[in-house]
């Protein structure tokens, strides 16, 4: 009895899109990098969309007060507190790069600030 073959076998590569730099795990060190790198995109993304939210709130809650003395400081601490925040995210950053330079941890001294693209 003789099979029909009616398509070729296919071998491809199964990637993680999260992290698209990995080739294979048999790299320990590589991995480790990328997943900081990716670890530290994710939760930078999340701070900026957290600060630009605040902010936005904060404004509308500031045109809002309507000469509310009570409701300006509100805002006005909200205001603060999304700028401080995002002042510590960055700060945060340059500990971590600091750290890498100075007792020579490569995944650190290499992490960047990178947004993720959809191409």
């Amino acid at each position: 009895m003789k099979l029909i073959k009616l398509t070729e076998p296919v071998f491809a590569k199964i990637k993680n899109p999260l992290l698209p730099d990995t080739v294979h795990i048999d790299q320990p060190q590589l991995y480790f990098n990328n997943v900081i790198q990716t670890i530290f995109t994710i939760f930078f993304i999340v701070a900026v969309i957290y600060f630009i939210w605040h902010v936005i709130m904060a404004g509308y809650r500031l045109m809002d007060a309507r000469g509310d003395t009570k409701k300006l400081e509100e805002s006005q601490t909200d205001l603060t507190n999304a700028f401080i925040g995002i002042a510590i995210i960055f700060s945060i950053f340059a500990i971590l790069k600091f750290i890498g330079i100075v007792f020579g941890i490569e995944g650190l001294q290499e992490l960047k600030i990178s947004w993720p693209d959809l191409l």
